[in-house]
């Protein structure tokens, strides 16, 4: 769905509701383009956004998977010890 579609779709929704309303609210032209300007602005920034996440997210993946990779097994082993008052001690590796 396009993105001008969707904006209509949610001024419509919202004019809609407000007629719906208990309160009658005056609407005139600009409010209603407005809010159609607005939500469409916001979509497409939400897009822009998201596409900038998508490219952010492969970039990690790539740096994860060349790190993989190279990772050898015997190279970070650690131990762990705790002990819990008056039982055994416990060893995870």
């Amino acid at each position: 769905m396009e993105d001008e579609d969707i904006a209509f779709k949610l001024v419509e929704l919202y004019v809609r509701d407000v007629s719906k309303g208990h309160e009658k609210r005056q609407m005139g032209l600009d409010t209603i383009m407005n809010a159609y300007f607005y939500s469409l602005l916001r979509i497409q920034r939400k897009a822009r956004e998201m596409k900038a996440l998508e490219a952010a997210v492969e970039k990690e993946e790539e740096l994860l998977e060349g790190k993989a990779a190279s990772y050898e097994p015997n190279q970070a082993q650690e131990t762990i010890h705790f002990q819990k008052e008056g039982s055994q001690e416990f060893e995870f590796d």
